[in-house]
């Protein structure tokens, strides 16, 4: 544990509330009980949001212990809101971290870069290990005779990442 390091994360994320003061021990608070922060938000109206997550996923009582050991931290902290939401991060994830990259290697993700990359700035793909990098994207384009390759990329030059959802009825 300890204090959040903002070069693991994507993009200009790690600014605003993540860089607040209690962030480090409401992750404390939340990896004592076996799960993990996958984002944070604030909103209008004084709306905390904290998206939690696990490799088994998140249930209403996961949702419901976070929300009561917050709510005592956040008193004692005097952190600043008007309403605490706890809730899952839903099956488009946002990647945030190095470790959410580790955790979700071999899925579909969608990402978006920075700078354009011949003319494109979002991709999707399957996230590897890169060859030249630390990360890539194994990309497939559309059309008969297009051949898949290996996009490689850093954390630092993405603007946004995203699990792509895909729902089984």
């Amino acid at each position: 544990m300890g204090v959040i390091n903002p070069e693991e994360f994507v993009g200009n994320t790690w600014s605003g509330v993540w860089s607040e003061a209690w962030v480090d021990q409401a992750e404390a608070v939340i990896v004592s009980l076996g799960l993990e922060i996958a984002d944070i938000e604030r909103e209008g109206n004084g709306l905390l949001r904290i998206m939690i997550d696990s490799a088994d996923g998140i249930s209403v009582e996961d949702c419901e212990k976070v929300s009561h050991q917050l709510s005592h931290l956040f008193t004692v902290e005097n952190v600043n809101y008007e309403r605490l939401e706890i809730s899952s991060p839903g099956v488009d994830r946002v990647l945030r971290r190095v470790r959410d990259f580790n955790r979700f290697l071999g899925e579909e993700v969608s990402l978006k870069f920075k700078r354009a990359i011949d003319n494109q700035k979002q991709f999707k793909g399957l996230l590897q290990k890169g060859e030249k990098t630390a990360w890539g994207l194994l990309v497939t384009p559309e059309g008969k005779k297009a051949q898949p390759y290996l996009l490689d990329f850093e954390i630092a030059d993405l603007a946004g990442a995203r699990l792509v959802p895909h729902l089984k009825f």
